[in-house]
């Protein structure tokens, strides 16, 4: 049978139907490529169009941490209190999927650019944890000690010297707080 033969709502519906079946086979890596064109706009400054390519692949695939992590913290940078209820709405609904200490972190970040402190200080506090990394440690004290809670604090730096002994902001700020 000759191409020419097949009526064109035929070709359009076949052609239709691959695109889908490539879709659906194909979409994490798809979500991919536009993290990585989000990543090149962001790289240049368009914060927006980093934005779009980002909510693009997070459309694609829902359980992509990399699109969430990286939209969640595009929006935030925009220092829009609007932007940072929707950072929090994005990391929120991926942790929901799975933890992640880089999702809690932009939360964080989110939630304290809001004067959210106890939530901002409980998602670092749990970011650190997971990652072993003493930065969100400290910014969890820092947040605590904002608070007026010096114990959560001196808890906060003294996991962060535990993750790394040799990290000076946390053995500094753990030096001034009272006793």
């Amino acid at each position: 049978m000759r191409l020419y033969a097949i009526p064109l709502w035929r070709r359009y519906a076949l052609a239709g139907a691959a695109l889908m079946l490539a879709a659906l086979l194909f979409h994490g890596q798809i979500a991919s490529a536009l993290v990585t064109r989000g990543d090149d706009r962001l790289r240049t400054g368009d914060v927006r169009g980093a934005e779009r390519f980002y909510r693009r692949a997070l459309f694609i695939d829902r359980s992509s941490l990399t699109a969430a992590d990286r939209l969640a913290f595009a929006l935030v940078m925009r220092h829009d209190v609007h932007d940072e209820q929707l950072a929090i709405g994005v990391a929120t609904a991926s942790l929901a999927l799975r933890e992640s200490d880089a999702l809690l972190a932009d939360r964080a970040l989110a939630e304290q650019l809001l004067h959210r402190w106890p939530d901002a200080e409980r998602d670092f506090a749990r970011a650190g944890s997971i990652a072993r990394d003493a930065r969100y440690e400290s910014f969890a004290g820092r947040l605590a000690f904002k608070a007026g809670d010096a114990r959560a604090a001196r808890e906060h730096f003294a996991r962060a010297l535990r993750d790394d002994p040799h990290f000076l902001p946390a053995r500094a700020a753990l030096e001034r707080i009272p006793r």
